[in-house]
């Protein structure tokens, strides 16, 4: 899809201010999104044309709508945070998963543990 200049101005200041509350590298944006680190970095300085793949993988890894509103309703901070660290913790659950049922029985059975001692 092919912006407006109103509508990637737009976009690219809701990029930018969920980068910034955002705790994670831009590398780490990077690799979540499976996007090159060279084109992510353009991204996130809102240097983008179109509302490509990879532009809609960073917003995705930082809880931006790609499709929002003229930016009055901008994703709360939190939200940007959740789904930033939820993604995060997909993708080390995603590397450690040898693809098996099995394997995934194991990985929950960890997870379960780990939250028994932290108390959930």
């Amino acid at each position: 899809m092919k912006p407006s200049q109103r509508e990637r101005e737009n976009l690219a200041g809701r990029i930018r201010q969920a980068r910034e509350k955002s705790t994670l590298s831009n590398i780490e944006i990077a690799s979540l999104a499976r996007v090159d680190p060279g084109q992510t970095s353009r991204i996130l300085d809102g240097k983008f044309r179109t509302v490509s793949g990879n532009v809609v993988q960073i917003c995705n890894v930082l809880g931006v709508d790609p499709d929002g509103a003229d930016g009055d309703n901008p994703p709360p901070s939190a939200q940007a945070s959740t789904s930033a660290a939820w993604a995060k913790l997909e993708a080390s659950v995603r590397r450690a998963w040898d693809g098996t049922p099995q394997g995934a029985e194991r990985l929950a059975r960890v997870i379960d543990a780990v939250a028994e001692v932290s108390g959930r």
